[in-house]
């Protein structure tokens, strides 16, 4: 009997295989191959992001940190392959899945701003960029949203959170 439920993105992978030596390889190859993410829902606001932007220290230290995490080769630099692979960590909300063609025109259009090749500093800017096109489109309204627990707005939420006490 064998069960597969498969992680994209978002979902949660389980492998139960009931065959001795292959279910022990398998379940390790599959621990080592994803990443299970949480989801988590939350209410925030446009001030919320905004508030981690205008917070220099604290949005460089995670831009920072999603920054190593996403440069694979530790060159530097995210190249199209690694920010293609990883930018939906970073900013990813639970939503439908967007045809290859959008994903492509996104990613184009970022390439064409911000180069192909992505010092720390435009990585920077990039997600300044999306943390401030999502504030306006959310605007004063508060937000209720399933987000990774992991992710940019999640972050952005416990740094609010934090800097209210």
């Amino acid at each position: 009997c064998k069960q597969f439920i498969t992680l994209l993105s978002s979902h949660v992978c389980v492998r139960t295989i009931k065959k001795g030596r292959e279910k022990r390889k398998r379940n390790l190859q599959t621990r080592e191959s994803f990443q299970i993410r949480i989801m988590i829902e939350t209410v925030f606001t446009s001030q919320t992001l905004m508030g981690l932007i205008s917070d220099t220290k604290a949005f460089e230290s995670i831009t920072d940190d999603y920054f190593k995490i996403l440069d694979l080769d530790g060159d530097g630099k995210l190249s199209p392959s690694e920010l293609r692979k990883g930018l939906n960590r970073v900013v990813a909300v639970e939503s439908e899945v967007a045809s290859g063609e959008e994903t492509d025109n996104v990613y184009e259009a970022i390439f064409e701003r911000f180069g192909e090749n992505l010092a720390p500093e435009k990585f920077k800017d990039l997600i300044s960029e999306i943390l401030t096109a999502m504030a306006r489109a959310f605007g004063n309204t508060p937000v209720i949203m399933v987000v990774h627990n992991d992710g940019l707005i999640m972050k952005a939420v416990r740094h609010e959170s934090e800097n209210a006490m």
